[in-house]
């Protein structure tokens, strides 16, 4: 299945029939092999990634994200993946056809 929008609530229903590699993370192909280590600048001093457009890869997320419920998504363009941590807050991650981090947005509740 494949969702024509990126709606929260669309994508927290289930919107692509990608392989799942972790209990929490629902149809989410994050890569096969091994995984380019961040560039220590991309490190923050708390030992977080630093989420970049145009260079974070999708491998690289993974770690950083596997506390969080998430969810792969797919429409006619992108290829994606949304979080959710425990209180709700909900982040959205787009990838290019390479896997690098095309956008990332915040979704807040109103």
């Amino acid at each position: 299945m494949k969702c024509k929008y990126l709606l929260p609530l669309v994508l927290l229903a289930g919107c692509t029939t990608q392989p799942n590699h972790q209990p929490n993370h629902q149809g989410i192909d994050w890569g096969q092999g091994t995984c380019p280590a961040p560039d220590p600048q991309s490190i923050s001093p708390n030992h977080q990634l630093v989420i970049e457009d145009g260079k974070t890869l999708k491998c690289q997320l993974r770690p950083y994200v596997s506390n969080m419920a998430c969810q792969g998504i797919v429409d006619s363009q992108n290829e994606g993946v949304i979080c959710q941590d425990n209180v709700g807050n909900q982040i959205i991650f787009l990838f290019d056809d390479k896997g690098v981090l095309s956008l990332h947005r915040s979704l807040r509740s109103r």
